[in-house]
């Protein structure tokens, strides 16, 4: 609370977001607690919540329910990686009505052997954009976030990645040859990153 309304490691800077808040699977005693605490603060700040699920299809579920439980906004609340961690359709759409942020933000990530986990077929570029005009079709355009996750030099163009540019000048093209609107796109890339990041 005191970096949201006061400033970060003893600067002015205010925090804008709590997280991304980690969590493994199964879920640490520790890592519940820091979701109880992620929720109490929400409730009594208003702030946007954004959540890293542990590799298995049912944490994002899990955390849903503690942070409701603990008095969480989910409608402020972004579920993170859903690329690589609900691959079931039918999954992802019970999942979709619970009401939070949905982010495929592993766009740019396509790999045969995902080293974190194994047994998990990382979707490509192509699977995301399927799985995003499925939840478009299905009604949650509003709740939608895509990203990159860039997190390594490999990821960038200077050293041979897509960069920071890649959604922009290759998945929107994609996504307007494959029937996602303009309109629900400024809702993807624009409307819908400002709601979650504007306070309550």
């Amino acid at each position: 609370m005191n970096e949201i309304l006061h400033g970060a490691d003893g600067t002015s800077i205010k925090c804008g977001v709590i997280g991304e808040i980690g969590c493994s699977w199964p879920l640490t005693e520790s890592e519940r607690k820091v979701l109880q605490a992620t929720a109490h603060t929400q409730a009594q700040l208003g702030c946007p919540v954004i959540i890293h699920p542990g590799r298995h299809p049912t944490a994002p579920f899990q955390i849903i329910r503690i942070l409701q439980e603990a008095g969480a906004d989910i409608s402020k609340t972004v579920m993170s990686h859903l690329d690589r961690t609900i691959l079931d359709k039918k999954e992802l759409l019970e999942f979709a009505q619970l009401g939070c942020y949905l982010e495929y933000d592993l766009f740019g990530t396509e790999l045969l052997h995902y080293q974190l986990g194994p047994d998990i077929d990382m979707p490509d570029d192509n699977k995301r954009i399927k799985r995003v005009r499925l939840l478009v079709e299905e009604g949650y355009e509003d709740g939608i976030l895509i990203a990159h996750d860039i997190h390594t030099k490999t990821r960038l163009m200077k050293y041979g990645g897509h960069g920071y540019s890649h959604i922009l000048t290759n998945v929107v093209p994609k996504m307007l040859l494959r029937g996602i609107t303009e309109n629900v796109l400024d809702k993807i890339l624009i409307e819908n990153p400002k709601q979650w990041l504007t306070f309550k």
